[in-house]
């Protein structure tokens, strides 16, 4: 066992025994308050009226100072676009989710996110049904692992029920027009709503696999001279420099938009849904989102942490700790998970969030919490001990 990985285990070891034993604790625990306090809002809670409402009134009285509301879903828009199709799941052609809960929220005194699934395109085994669907209009944009071309109709209904590890059909982020798409969508939620962040949610490769969209290799190799579709065959050098290759571009979005969002409007907040594990962000999706931090692209990464058991959360922790400077940890927001565990186990996650000093804390998601109103009441207690 190497050093590194003992004082992981030790440190952990400290901080599970305090939380669970210590009686010295239970005032530091209560005394360490949440400043920011995120709720994420999936987009069918955004299909009428009522659905909003409820929402809103929840984080009202649950004190929620921030909500991430899905905007863009499957390629689809939750709110008036002349880039993005409408969702079909809106039955009223003329409502505008966005538009209705901005306000709505605002007078609350909550911050309204937009929250935008970016490389993400499709995830069901039929065809979208918009004819500008971009699943429809440029399926040349989809990435895939394979050197085979697509064939979408085969592959909608093979990947989706043989594929277990398939999440869907994403935008290639190594194609050249990919990212600068994304761009535009975003400059038209921030120009057209008076919103208060942008959240990027599946801002990362589908896996290590991908990134071979034809387009997207050819344009690869024109311009550093190696034919990535042969990954086995290339010299470690030419693996690590395609990995690079690969990072540098989900970088590259997301450092255009933190300046174009500059330009339009320096007080709109910049936050990202991240992988837990920093190793397995960067080196499997991607996703350096260290570095997006440290670079100032984003205002606050939303740390995915949604495992059900302590030690696998405190080990994600732990990464964080190591690899992270400490002036960077204000700017986490940790995010637990109420669809796999049960109230108690949410609560051991704050109380160690609390031991372990962030300051932020998202939840996800709503959903659970409209389907079983009395899960978040024993929560409630903990996150607000003085009432």
């Amino acid at each position: 066992m190497s050093f590194k990985k003992y004082k992981y285990l030790c440190r952990r070891a400290a901080f599970i025994a305090a939380l669970l034993f210590s009686s010295n604790l239970s005032s530091q625990i209560h005394n360490n308050h949440f400043e920011g306090r995120y709720l994420w809002v999936v987009r069918n809670t955004l299909t009428s009226i009522d659905n909003i409402d409820r929402m809103i009134e929840f984080a009202t009285i649950n004190r929620f100072n921030n909500i991430l509301v899905q905007v863009r879903g499957r390629g689809d828009a939750y709110y008036r676009s002349d880039i993005v199709p409408k969702s079909h799941l809106l039955k009223d052609v003329k409502f505008d989710p966005l538009a209705y809960l901005i306000p709505k929220a605002k007078e609350k005194g909550i911050n309204v996110h937009a929250w935008v699934n970016t490389y993400i395109l499709w995830s069901s085994d039929k065809k979208p049904i918009q004819s500008n669907h971009l699943f429809n209009t440029n399926p040349n944009w989809i990435d895939q692992n394979t050197r085979e071309l697509l064939d979408l109709n085969q592959d909608i209904k093979k990947n989706r029920i043989l594929n277990k590890g398939f999440e869907g059909f994403y935008l290639s982020p190594n194609h050249p027009k990919v990212n600068s798409y994304l761009v535009t969508i975003v400059r038209e939620l921030i120009q057209n709503y008076d919103i208060d962040g942008i959240h990027l949610d599946y801002v990362r490769y589908h896996d290590s696999d991908y990134g071979k969209n034809p387009v997207a290799i050819a344009y690869y190799r024109k311009y550093h001279g190696i034919n990535a579709l042969s990954s086995n065959q290339l010299s470690k050098s030419e693996m690590s420099e395609w990995n690079d290759y690969r990072r540098k571009s989900v970088t590259d979005l997301v450092r255009e938009l933190r300046k174009m969002i500059d330009y339009l409007d320096p007080n709109v907040e910049l936050t990202a849904a991240v992988k837990p594990n920093l190793y397995e962000a960067r080196d499997r999706f991607f996703q350096e989102w260290d570095v997006w931090l440290a670079a100032g692209y984003l205002d606050k990464a939303l740390v995915m942490n949604y495992a059900s058991n302590l030690k696998d959360f405190a080990s994600n922790i732990d990464i964080i700790y190591d690899n992270l400077p400490s002036k960077y940890w204000k700017r986490i927001v940790m995010g637990i998970a109420t669809y796999n565990q049960s109230p108690s186990e949410v609560i051991n996650k704050i109380k160690y969030s609390r031991v372990t000093r962030f300051k932020n804390i998202s939840f996800f998601s709503y959903n659970v919490m409209d389907q079983n109103p009395k899960y978040f009441w024993p929560i409630k207690k903990i996150l607000y001990p003085k009432g």
